[in-house]
C-alpha cells in the first residue's frame, strides 16, 4: 500500500513518542492487571492501518490520534468489566469512553458489531523528571471478556483485514457473536437463571457432593479447605464409594478419628484424614472392602499418614509419595 510521505512522518514520529508511552503504560499496568488472573496485551498501530485510519476523517488531529497505542485486558466474565474499568482508572487520568453510558447503545436490537468497552486515559502527573512529555498524551485501553476477544481473533481477519468483501462469511462472522452475546448473558446470570423451574434440579452425585462440603464444613476451619471444595468432595466421595460407604456417612468416621487423635491434625488435608480414618476404623474392613475387583477407585498416600501396614507396601491401586 502506498503512504505518502506526509502520513509516513507522522507515522513515525508517534512510533518514537507512543513507543515510550507503551512502557510508561504497561509498567503501571501489566502486572496489576495479571495479578487480578487477566490477560493482557498491546500493540502499536502499524503504518498502513494508521494510514487507513486516517482516511475515514475521523480523526481530528493526526499527530494525536487516541488508539495509536491501545492495550487490552481480558477479564473471565461481563461480572468483572466494572472491576477492570476501575483498576485502570486507579492508574490512569479518565478522559472518555465507549459506550458512554452502559445502558445505551446506538445499536438496533438485530445489530451484533463490534461495541466492547474502550476507555480513553493519559498518564498522570508524577514527581519525575522522565517522559514529562507523555503526560495527557491519550492512548486507549479495551476491556473484553475471553468470548468477546475470542470472537475477535478469530474473525478479524474476515472482517476487518482482508481483500475482499463477503456478504456470507460477515453474516457468519456476527451470528456467531450473537450466540456468544447470548451465553454471556447466561453466564452473567446464572444465578437468577438457576432458580427457574426448568433448571432447577439436582443430580444424586451434587447431592453426594453437598453432603460432603457440608460435612467438611463442619469440622475444618475455611482456611484449612481449598477454594474448589468440589473436587476435595469429589476425591473423598470416590474414597467412600471404594469402602461401599454413603456421603452422609463420613461424619461418623470423622469423629471416631478425631477422637482416636484427640485432635484433626492440620499438617493433613482432609482428604489425607478421611483416607487414615477408613484405613483404621473398627467399624468397616476397609482392607477387604478396597480390594474388592470391582473397586477401580486409586488413593493417595504420604508418609505423614498414620497407615496401617498393609497399605504401606506396593499395591496397583495405591499411590504412594515418598519423601
Amino acid at each position: 500500500m502506498k503512504v505518502v510521505k506526509g502520513i509516513r512522518d507522522i507515522h513515525a514520529e508517534n512510533q518514537l513518542r507512543y513507543q515510550r508511552l507503551s512502557l510508561e503504560a504497561c509498567a503501571a499496568l501489566k502486572h496489576k492487571v495479571e495479578e487480578k488472573g487477566w490477560f493482557f496485551t498491546h500493540r502499536l498501530k502499524e503504518l498502513p492501518s494508521f494510514a487507513l485510519k486516517l482516511e475515514t476523517g475521523r480523526v481530528h488531529d493526526p499527530t494525536a490520534p487516541d488508539d495509536f497505542f491501545a492495550c487490552t485486558i481480558v477479564v473471565q466474565n461481563l461480572e468483572r468489566i466494572n472491576d477492570a474499568e476501575s483498576l485502570v482508572l486507579e492508574h490512569f487520568e479518565f478522559n472518555d469512553r465507549k459506550p458512554r453510558i452502559d445502558k445505551e447503545t446506538l445499536k438496533e436490537p438485530f445489530d451484533f458489531r463490534f461495541d466492547d468497552l474502550r476507555l480513553y486515559v493519559s498518564l498522570r502527573p508524577n514527581i519525575r523528571d522522565r517522559n514529562v512529555d507523555l503526560i495527557g498524551v491519550i492512548f486507549e485501553v479495551q476491556i473484553k471478556t475471553v468470548l468477546q476477544y475470542a470472537w475477535g481473533i478469530a474473525t478479524h481477519d474476515l472482517i476487518y483485514k482482508t481483500d475482499t468483501v463477503s456478504w456470507p462469511k460477515e453474516r457468519i462472522a456476527f451470528q456467531v457473536k450473537a450466540m456468544l452475546e447470548h451465553v454471556e448473558t447466561a453466564i452473567a446470570e446464572a444465578e437468577q437463571m438457576a432458580n427457574s423451574p426448568f433448571v432447577a434440579k439436582i443430580d444424586v452425585k451434587t447431592s453426594n457432593i453437598l453432603k460432603i462440603i457440608s460435612q467438611l464444613e463442619q469440622f475444618w476451619p475455611e482456611e484449612a479447605l481449598p477454594e474448589d471444595r468440589k473436587r476435595l468432595a469429589e476425591n473423598i466421595l470416590n474414597v467412600l464409594k471404594s469402602a461401599n460407604l454413603a456421603a452422609d456417612q463420613l461424619t461418623a468416621f470423622i469423629v471416631v478419628e478425631k477422637y482416636r487423635n484427640d485432635i484433626i491434625p492440620r499438617d493433613l488435608s482432609p482428604y489425607a484424614f478421611i483416607v487414615q480414618a477408613l484405613a483404621h476404623s473398627e467399624v468397616i474392613n476397609f482392607k477387604k472392602l478396597f480390594n474388592r475387583n470391582n473397586v477401580k477407585t486409586r488413593i493417595l498416600v504420604h508418609h505423614d499418614m498414620d497407615l496401617p501396614d498393609w497399605m504401606k507396601v506396593a499395591h496397583k491401586r495405591i499411590v504412594y509419595v515418598r519423601n
